[in-house]
C-alpha cells in the first residue's frame, strides 16, 4: 500500500524523491521520508504529507543516492518514528518498504536475543536488521540479502542504502517494483509514474529477484544468486504523467475523462469487423460452462455487471469476493474459466486467488489498468483498460473501463456487433450529462450532506449501480450509506426509513421500473426524502435528474457519472479531502 522512490545519478536527486512521493502518496499518506547518501547516509521523515515533509528538508540538500517513502500503515501507529526510511541498529543500512513481513514478530524475538536494538514498531525494521546482522558474517550486501530472502516470509518492494556505496540495492516479492533506465543514472519506484519524465524504459522486476542499481547500470539476480538478464520495456508517457489541467481535483477530471476513456478503448478492441481480442481467449471463454470473477470493492461491482452480462447469453457465472474466496475456493462446473478484476494489478487478496486458481490449473484473465503489473504478468491473459493514470483514491474512470472492457469482452465472444452501436450513443449520453447534470447534482448534495445515513435502491443493473454510488459516498464523506435491492426492502431494511431519511433512487430498466415506483411509494410513505435518478421514458413528475434513454444494460456505464459527482459534492462541501480519504490507499498490495 506504501509508495517508494529510488535514484543513483541525478544531480537534483532531492527533486526527484520528492516529485516522486507525490506522485505516489495515493498509495498512502499517513507519512512520508527520504534518505541522502552521500558517502554517509542523511533521513529526514515526518508524519502527514509529503508536503509538510519538503518543507522540513533544506533546499540545498542532495544525496548521489537518495531513497523516499510515503506511508500507509499497517504495522505501528502512522508516526514520525514508524516512517520510513529505517536506519538498521548498526547504522550500516538505510531502507524503504512496501508490503507485510509475516514472520517478523518470530525475527525480531530471534534479533533481540542475538543483541540487534529496535527503535520502531514496523515489521520493516526486522527487514533491515536482518540485512545487517547476514552483512555482518559475509562482509558481502548481496548474499546478505539473499540470506535475508530466504528467512522472510510475505511481501516486499524494498530500496535499501548502504554506508558508503553509491548504490541503491533491491529485493521484490508480491509488491510492484519497477528499475527505470536512463544514460548515467538509474531509478527505481512502485510504478512508473515517478519516472516517466526522466525515462520511458523500464525493468520490471518478478518476484523474489534482487540486485541493484548505481549510476552506469544495474544488475538482477534470481532467488538462488544467478543472473538474470532482463527485458527492458517501455510505456506510454501520457497515460502515466499526473496534471489536474484546470481541475480543482482529481476525482473530477477523472469522473469527465470517462467518455474519452471509453473512446479510446473502443478504438483498442474494435474492428470495422469484429473485436480485436486473442482469438485463444475468445475460444477458451465460449468452451468455459462456467465464468468466476474475483474482485475487491468497485472491481467486484464491475464483475457483478460483467457476470449478468455473460449469463444473458447463456454461460452461467459467478462473481465472489476476492478476500472470501481466497480462503474457502469454488470453482463451479466442469470446465470453468477465471476472470480476475483489479485497477492497479497488484491487489494482494487476488494474488492469493491467482495461487489457488494455478494449482488446480485453470487458464486466468487479468483486467487491469496497468501494463507490467504483477497479475498482468502471472495470468493466462490479459486485457488493459487504457484508462490512463487514476490518482484520485475513488475509481471513477477506471470502474468504468471495467464494466466496458466486459461488454467488449461478451460482445466479442458472442459476435454482438450493435455493442459499438450502443457505446457511441452512451458516450454523448455521458457527454450530455457532464454538461447539463451537475448543478442538479450539487443541489441534492447540498440537500444530503449533515446526514448520517443514506439509502440506494434500484433493482438489477440499477442495483449494481448502488452498491458502487454508495461505496463512493461512504469512501470520500464518511456517511454511512447502504445499498439496497428494491425486493430487499420489505425483507428487513425498510425498518431503518424514518422520517427524513435520504433515499436515492435508479429507474433506468423497463422491466423493473413498475416493482422500483412501488418501492419508491413505500419508502415515502414512511417519511423518506426520495431523489428519483431515471431515463426520460421511465420517469415521473418531481424526479430529480431524468437523462435521456438509453439501452439499460449500459446503466453503470452511463450513470455512474451521476453517481461520482454526488459523492464529490458531498464530500467537498464538507471540506474533506476529496482525492485522499482517511484510512484508504489506491492499490491494496496487503490482504
Amino acid at each position: 500500500m506504501c509508495g517508494i522512490v529510488g535514484c543513483v545519478g541525478l544531480p537534483q536527486s532531492r527533486r526527484f524523491v520528492i516529485a516522486g512521493l507525490q506522485t505516489l502518496d495515493y498509495r498512502g499518506y499517513d507519512s512520508a521520508g527520504v534518505a541522502f547518501g552521500n558517502g554517509d547516509i542523511k533521513i529526514f521523515k515526518e508524519a502527514g504529507s509529503v508536503d509538510f515533509l519538503d518543507s522540513t528538508i533544506p533546499p540545498s540538500v542532495e544525496g548521489r543516492v537518495a531513497i523516499g517513502h510515503t506511508r500507509w500503515a499497517t504495522h505501528g501507529k502512522p508516526n514520525k518514528n514508524n516512517s520510513h526510511p529505517h536506519l538498521s541498529s548498526g547504522k550500516q543500512f538505510a531502507i524503504v518498504h512496501n508490503g507485510v513481513i509475516d514472520n517478523y514478530l518470530e525475527l525480531r524475538s530471534r534479533l533481540l536475543e542475538d543483541g540487534v536494538s529496535f527503535s520502531t514498531d514496523t515489521d520493516t525494521e526486522v527487514i533491515v536488521n536482518l540485512i545487517e546482522f547476514h552483512f555482518r558474517k559475509t562482509g558481502d550486501v548481496l548474499k546478505a540479502i539473499a540470506s535475508t530472502m530466504r528467512e522472510i516470509e510475505g511481501s516486499y518492494a524494498v530500496g535499501l542504502i548502504h554506508l558508503g556505496e553509491d548504490r541503491i540495492y533491491v529485493m521484490k516479492n508480491a509488491s510492484p517494483l519497477l528499475m527505470g533506465v536512463g544514460k548515467d543514472f538509474h531509478l527505481l519506484a512502485s510504478d512508473a509514474s515517478p519516472m516517466i519524465e526522466y525515462t520511458n524504459l523500464f525493468v520490471e522486476l518478478d518476484d523474489k529477484e534482487y540486485g541493484y542499481i548505481e549510476k552506469e547500470g544495474y544488475r538482477v539476480f534470481d532467488f538462488d544468486g544467478n543472473p538474470v538478464e532482463k527485458q527492458r520495456v517501455t510505456k506510454e508517457a501520457e497515460l502515466l504523467r499526473h496534471t489536474l489541467n484546470g481541475y480543482d481535483h482529481y476525482m473530477m477530471k477523472e469522473i469527465e475523462e470517462i467518455e474519452p476513456v471509453i473512446r479510446r478503448m473502443t478504438n483498442y478492441y474494435c474492428l470495422d469487423e469484429g473485436f480485436s481480442f486473442d482469438p485463444e481467449l475468445i475460444s477458451k471463454l465460449r468452451e468455459s460452462d462456467h465464468i468466476i470473477f474475483l474482485g475487491c470493492g468497485t472491481s467486484y461491482h464491475a464483475s457483478l455487471v460483467g457476470g449478468r452480462y455473460f449469463e444473458e447469453m447463456g454461460i452461467p457465472t459467478a462473481s465472489y469476493i476476492a478476500s472470501e474466496w481466497a480462503f474457502h475456493p469454488m470453482f463451479p462446473g466442469k470446465k470453468p474459466f477465471v476472470i480476475l478484476i483489479s485497477q492497479s494489478g497488484e491487489t494482494a487478496d487476488l494474488i492469493h486467488c491467482l495461487k489457488e486458481v494455478k494449482e488446480r490449473g485453470f487458464e486466468t484473465l487479468i483486467i487491469t489498468n496497468t501494463k507490467g503489473s504483477t497479475l498482468e504478468r502471472a495470468c493466462t491473459y490479459s486485457l488493459l483498460l487504457h484508462a490512463g493514470v487514476e490518482v484520485s483514491v475513488a475509481s471513477t474512470k477506471a470502474y468504468v473501463a471495467q464494466v466496458v472492457a466486459l461488454l467488449f469482452l461478451v460482445a466479442a465472444v458472442f459476435d454482438l456487433e450493435y455493442v459499438k452501436k450502443d457505446l457511441d450513443k452512451a458516450c454523448r449520453v455521458i457527454a450530455h450529462i457532464h454538461k447539463r447534470y451537475k448543478d442538479n447534482v450539487k443541489e441534492i448534495a447540498e440537500a444530503i450532506k449533515n446526514e448520517g445515513d443514506i439509502f440506494y435502491l434500484g433493482r438489477g443493473y440499477d442495483y449494481y449501480m448502488s452498491l458502487e454510488a454508495s461505496l463512493k459516498l461512504k469512501e470520500i464523506s464518511y456517511i454511512h450509506s447502504e445499498a439496497i435491492a428494491g425486493g430487499e426492502l420489505k425483507h428487513g431494511p425498510i425498518a431503518l426509513i424514518e422520517e427524513g431519511t435520504p433515499v436515492v433512487v435508479f429507474v433506468t430498466d423497463k422491466l423493473t421500473a413498475a416493482s422500483m415506483r412501488g418501492n419508491i411509494k413505500e419508502v415515502e410513505s414512511r417519511g423518506a426524502k426520495v431523489y428519483v435518478i431515471s431515463t426520460s421514458e421511465l420517469s415521473k413528475n418531481g424526479d430529480a435528474i431524468v437523462v435521456e434513454d438509453y439501452p439499460s444494460y449500459l446503466s453503470s456505464i452511463i450513470i455512474s457519472s451521476i453517481a461520482f459527482y454526488l459523492a464529490y459534492y458531498v464530500a467537498c462541501l464538507k471540506g474533506y479531502n476529496v482525492d485522499k480519504p482517511r484510512n484508504l490507499a489506491k492499490s491494496v498490495t496487503v490482504e
